[in-house]
Order: C-alpha cells, then structure tokens, then sequence
C-alpha cells in the first residue's frame, strides 16, 4: 500500500532531469497523456502514451504508463483477470528494460526510477491478490532504488510529494496495522508532520504531482487525521478541473457527507448511482443513508445502509464506506433497543473500518 501511494506519482518526478524526459516532445505528451487519464478519456490517453511507444519502443516510460491507465480504466483490477495479466506483462517489460538501462550505468536516476515504480506495482498487485511472499520480495527490491529518489528531494520539488507520502505512511500504516511492524525495520524512518507539510507544498509548488498531493492530502487528513472539513477546499480545486474522475467524485461526495454538507453532496453522490460501477453505486447508498440518518429518518436511512451492503467493495476506497454503513445500522438498532442486532453490526464494521473517527465512533458503540 506503501509503495503503490509512492511510486504511482514518482514517474513525473524525475521529469526535467532524466534523458527521455529532457525531451521537450516526451515531456509534453507525458503530460497531455496523464491529463486525459486523470478525466476519464482513456481513448485519448490511450492514444498519447502509445506515440511515446512508437517513437521510443526500447525506453520503459510507454509500457509503465500504459499499465497505471490499465489500473485506473479497470477499477478494480482484480475483477478483469485479462486485464490484470496484460498490466503484469506491461510492468515486467519496463523493469527488464529499465533494469538493463541501470546495469550499465547505476548512476542513470531514470533507469532507477522505473525500476521502483515498476517492481513497486508488481508488489502492490500481488499483495493485492494476496501473495504476501512475492510482494514482500518485490517491494524489498524496489525500496533499494525507491530511496534513491526520496534521498533528493532538495534538489527536486518535483520529489516533494513522494517523500511527503513515504513520510507519512511509514509511521502511519504500522500504526494502523501492528502485524507488519517487525517488517518495517528494511525502511528508512518517517516523520508524519514533516510528511503532511510536503505533501501541502507539492499540491501548490508542484506542476507534474500537483494532481496526486491533491487527492492523497485529503484522503489522508480524513483516513488518519480524523478530519475530513480540512480536505474540502483541496478536493474542491481538483474536482473542478478533473469533473468525471469517479475516484474524484467519490472522495468529494464522501467529504461533503462526512462534514454534513448534503445538499453539495448530492450532486456528486447521483454521479456515482450513475456510474454503471458497482463499487460507486454502493458508496451512493452509504453516504445517502449517511443523510437520511442525520435527518432523523431512520426507516430510509436503515433501508439505504442495507442495501449497499448487497454491493462489492474493494480494499483502497471503497471498503472504509463500506463500514460507515455497518455503523449506521448499529447506531440505529440501537436507538430502537435491539442490542443483539446491533452488536452484530459493531461486529461486521471491526472488519471494515480504518478510519480514525470510525474506529472511535466503532468504541463507544462498544460500551
């Protein structure tokens, strides 16, 4: 989870220092390619990074790009199996490619670079299908060149937003999961305050991560920080260039909800009933429960939180939204006196939550 929040964003980083990126051509369609991915037109950007194929077929930088717009066109990944192999096989060919760069010249920071970002999605993609060994494996590999890029970030402020996320996450995901801290040894230490404030300075001072600070700073002041009002102004500048990124739509429906802001809200959670994507739909009927609950209509709110119960839910976005619901049930059994009930509704959101207002709110339903 680490690695992927890192290195999805690393590859502009090294724009403006690497040789393919000194390419004024490369740099612009990098750039075009990667806007029309973050707006949902993946025919264009699909179109974009394959002229950097057909003019460059021997560099690394297509074959990663061609793999992160898989990811964010297939969401989520682990439900399109051909798919998920042709993103392995894109990811592979710019390691071998990248690696081959690096064993000639280990003072190549491209050739570094694209063997993090490649080996670290290969990582997140096998813990994602739960083959922890491999993705232990690859993930040690990757850390060795990842840190290279981290160890610059005075001389980049392109890095800012790389360092700020491994910052952050490195003492916050530990926290959050105790098992993996006798793991943690392998990686350089982090600084959370230090963390937030790179990630503040990339999401203004930045041209080619501005995006991603921009997204991750809210999703964590709301994941970690417990508040989620702090991201609203962030999300709202996003949400305004970028106005069909459903991951977009999401966040900014959820924010809207969770400071009870719903009649902003509502806009952006009938986008997501929209969306034709199960995993949207059912965040739609959470945040909706979420607004029938406030206004004390707890049959609507009851009605809503159990239907999205019948959706799926995916490990990075969806699955917290998932619990908010098994909280709403819990807290509306309740009020009606049914503790069993709702004590086995505190019992499904332990599976569930991650956030730290809902862990707490998952507390006092406890007592």
């Amino acid at each position: 989870m680490i690695l992927r929040k890192i290195l999805f964003f690393l590859l502009i980083s090294f724009v403006g220092q690497a040789q393919l990126l000194k390419d004024a051509w490369a740099r612009k369609t990098i750039k075009s390619g990667l806007d029309a991915m973050y707006s949902f037109d993946f025919n264009e950007s699909n179109a974009t990074f394959n002229q950097l194929k057909t003019k460059y077929p021997n560099h690394p930088s297509s074959y990663l790009l061609l793999a992160m717009q898989m990811e964010w066109q297939y969401f989520p990944l682990q439900d399109h199996p051909n798919q998920k192999n042709s993103y392995k096989s894109l990811l592979e060919k710019s390691y071998n490619l990248a690696s081959n760069a690096y064993e000639k010249n280990e003072e190549d920071l491209e050739a570094a670079f694209f063997c993090s970002a490649s080996l670290g999605f290969l990582a997140a993609q096998e813990a994602d299908s739960q083959n922890f060994m491999k993705a232990v494996s690859y993930a040690k590999n990757a850390y060795g060149f990842l840190k290279i890029g981290i160890d610059k970030v005075e001389l980049q402020p392109e890095f800012l937003y790389a360092t700020g996320i491994y910052h952050y996450y490195r003492i916050a995901y530990p926290e959050l999961h105790p098992i993996i801290k006798p793991f943690m040894w392998f990686f350089k230490d982090g600084n959370k305050r230090l963390g937030l404030s790179q990630l503040e300075k990339a999401g203004s001072e930045t041209v080619f991560v501005q995006n991603e600070a921009q997204f991750y700073l809210p999703y964590i002041l709301n994941k970690y920080e417990g508040t989620p009002a702090a991201g609203l102004g962030i999300s709202a500048n996003l949400i305004k260039d970028h106005p069909n990124n459903l991951i977009y739509i999401l966040q900014r429906a959820e924010l809207l909800t969770l400071t009870k802001n719903f009649e902003a809200a509502e806009d952006f959670c009938e986008k997501l009933l929209q969306s034709k994507n199960k995993y949207f739909q059912g965040c739609y009927y959470t945040l909706e429960g979420m607004k029938y609950e406030a206004q004390k209509d707890y049959t609507k709110a009851e009605a809503f939180y159990l239907k999205s119960t019948f959706f799926p839910f995916e490990e990075r976005f969806t699955k917290d939204i998932r619990g908010l619901s098994y909280l709403g049930l819990a807290r509306i059994h309740l009020k009606k006196n049914q503790k069993s009930i709702a004590k086995k509704y505190v019992h499904l959101a332990e599976n569930f939550v991650e956030y730290k207002n809902s862990l707490e709110e998952l507390e006092r339903l406890k007592k």
